[in-house]
Formats: structure tokens, sequence, C-alpha cells
């Protein structure tokens, strides 16, 4: 694998590549004992660490939501956070069928989880497009964003009322 990596980095060099490896393995070992810990007979066990089950779902789903932000660069952070709210829906979904307690306040909670995690990202891409594209709606100021990087791009303005009327 040596001839894969740049010539002059050492072998053990921290790489985005590496971290997300290692980052992927945590993911799906910290994902499989959350589906054991919701599901299983554990009711109650966040207490010991001085959590309630609210604080519990939350924290949890906070954590699913960064991981997969970090081990899946290529998706929008949108669609993952919708695929986490959807996995707190099921977790709940599938508690019925395991005997323990079903509650909307435990999804609500795992929601909010995740959203707290996604909300930083969404602030700084409204802070962008208000930098660069004040008058834009975030889908035209993205739309024109893609569009920039395939191509040289036209001025600005010229670009941004292209946008406008499409």
């Amino acid at each position: 694998m040596a001839g894969s990596r740049p010539s002059g980095t050492p072998p053990f060099m921290l790489t985005s590549r590496r971290i997300i490896a290692v980052a992927r393995l945590v993911f799906v070992f910290a994902a499989t004992g959350l589906g054991v810990l919701m599901l299983g007979p554990f009711q109650g066990l966040e207490q010991v660490f001085g959590l309630n089950d609210k604080a519990a779902h939350a924290l949890a789903f906070y954590g699913l939501t960064v991981f997969l932000f970090l081990i899946a660069p290529k998706r929008r952070r949108d669609d993952l956070v919708l695929f986490v709210i959807a996995a707190a829906l099921a977790a709940e979904g599938l508690q019925f069928f395991t005997g323990r307690s079903v509650s909307m306040g435990d999804f609500m909670a795992g929601a909010a989880g995740a959203l707290g995690a996604w909300l930083p990202g969404f602030v700084e891409q409204v802070r962008h497009a208000a930098r660069r594209h004040p008058d834009l709606t975030l889908a035209q100021a993205a739309r024109l964003n893609r569009r920039r990087r395939g191509r040289v791009s036209a001025p600005k303005a010229a670009a941004a009322e292209r946008i406008r009327r499409a």
C-alpha cells in the first residue's frame, strides 16, 4: 500500500482517509451498542451515568449524527440527519416488539439530538450565503456555488441574475 500514499508522507501520519476509516469502525461498534442498549432489557441504565431517559436519547442521537457527518463526507448533511431521525423513530417502533415502553418524548429527544448536530452547519450555510449572495434564496445560492465549481464562472452579477431568473 506504500504506492498509494504521496511521496514524503510518513507511513503512520494521520490523514483524513485514515481518520474516517477508524471513525467508521468506531461507528459500527457504537451503533451496535446503542441498538442493544435501546432494545435490550437495560431500561433505566442511563441513570447510572446521571442522565434521564430524554437526555440519554438526545446525546446518543447527537453522537450518531456527528459520526455520520464524519464517516460520510460525500453525503449531504440534510439527508444524513433525516436518516438519523428516521432511525430514532424506528428505534421507538422496535421497542414495542421488545416489551419496552414506546415514547414519543424519547423520539423527540433523539430528533432534537440529531438536529442539534445539524444546526451549526445550517447556520454556517446561511452565513456563507449572506456574505456571497445576500439577495438569493439558499437554494439559488447553492445552485450558483455548484455551477461555479464545475467551470470558470461568469462575473458575480451576471451569474446571480441567471440564477434569479431560473
